[in-house]
């Protein structure tokens, strides 16, 4: 390992660390995109000897602590301690961190960990992260208050701290094998987290309110709104498994309503709450994950809870797969002895989400009419 001055760590080393992309090795430079910018043909140039780095398209340029700092959005002070805790020979800290190569993994996927561990290591990652005021600010608009927000445990996805957040949770003991949304660097045996999209995160909880997964509402909306947290196609990572997401579900329930989404079902729990008239609510990830459906049959049975409202987006009346999905759904559940009611509204609100924001609204705008003509 090169050191640049008194560090214990090259610029090389940092940039195996942070995840910067390495494009070209020459032996004396290394050229990299740049995390800087949208660089898309490694203007990021490093000069190995020196411990110096620059970027031809964006101009950041500097030493081993800038590019530090610069990739975790902290002081240089802040920088020098950390790099020095990391590759510091001797510290315990550094061996719990970055775990032994696993030699013993044949296969580049592993199989899912159990339901505890998933909820342990996602609990603890959502407690690392917070929300943008961005993301806040899209959450108060569709209905829910500061309390709702902080209660769901709604998180932003990490930008560029993403290895000091995984150390984090190793130290703090978090298992990452077989988690989805981690996995092993092949070179350097490294844990890593995959963010595949900004945006923000929901925890996907079951019945007993354990996350089982963590689904991201994506800023930029390609092919879908939503993506998992999942590490498919990674060295050592595990695809993402959803469960329906129970929220409101407490042993007075009889009743609870069938819907879309982990988002959609929280807006909808918490929205329900603020009007005075509290609903349960369980979401599936797709109206047509009839698997997952049955799995939410199963779960409500042993809760003895045998009525639901299938409360569907009111796009079922103009398209015909999502109608064919809720009659399967109607089907699949009478079958199984459940007492299955089908919910319509005014289809200008498309979910039962937006129904009961506009009734909020609606509230809220008579009692300001109302306000004004006191005398």
């Amino acid at each position: 390992m090169g050191s640049a001055g008194n560090l214990p760590c090259s610029i090389e080393d940092v940039i195996n660390l942070v995840g910067i992309k390495v494009v070209r090795n020459t032996g004396t430079q290394l050229h990299c995109k740049c995390p800087f910018c949208d660089d898309k043909k490694a203007h990021l140039n490093v000069k190995i000897s020196k411990n110096v780095f620059r970027c031809n398209r964006c101009g950041r340029g500097g030493g081993v602590l800038h590019l530090y700092s610069l990739m975790h959005d902290v002081t240089m002070n802040t920088a020098y301690d950390e790099l020095c805790r990391i590759f510091n020979s001797g510290v315990d800290s550094t061996r719990e961190a970055f775990p032994k190569r696993i030699a013993e993994v044949v296969a580049p996927e592993l199989p899912i960990a159990s339901i505890e561990v998933r909820d342990n290591t996602y609990s603890n990652l959502l407690s690392l992260l917070s929300l943008g005021a961005a993301h806040r600010e899209s959450l108060l608009l569709r209905g829910l208050s500061n309390d709702d927000i902080n209660r769901l445990g709604y998180k932003t996805t990490p930008a560029v701290r993403a290895p000091k957040i995984v150390t984090q949770l190793l130290e703090r003991g978090c298992e990452l094998q077989g988690v989805p949304g981690f996995y092993c660097d092949r070179d350097t045996s490294r844990w890593k987290l995959d963010i595949r999209g900004s945006g923000i995160m929901l925890p996907d909880r079951n019945s007993r309110g354990q996350i089982e997964a963590i689904q991201i509402r994506l800023d930029k909306v390609h092919k879908s709104k939503f993506n998992n947290l999942t590490s498919v196609d990674r060295y050592c990572g595990t695809s993402a498994t959803c469960c329906p997401h129970f929220v409101g579900v407490t042993q007075e329930t009889d009743a609870v309503y069938l819907t879309e989404g982990v988002m959609k079902s929280d807006i909808a729990y918490c929205l329900s709450c603020e009007l005075g008239c509290p609903r349960a609510f369980v979401g599936l990830t797709g109206v047509g994950n009839i698997n997952q459906f049955q799995r939410a049959l199963t779960e409500l049975h042993e809760l003895g809870i045998y009525r639901i409202k299938v409360a569907f987006d009111m796009d079922a009346t103009v398209n015909e797969n999502v109608r064919a999905a809720r009659n399967r759904v109607l089907e699949t559940g009478c079958d199984a002895g459940f007492d299955m009611t089908p919910v319509a509204w005014d289809p200008r609100s498309k979910g039962i989400d937006d129904l009961l924001l506009m009734i909020k609204k609606n509230r809220l705008n008579k009692k300001s009419m109302e306000e004004q003509y006191v005398d």
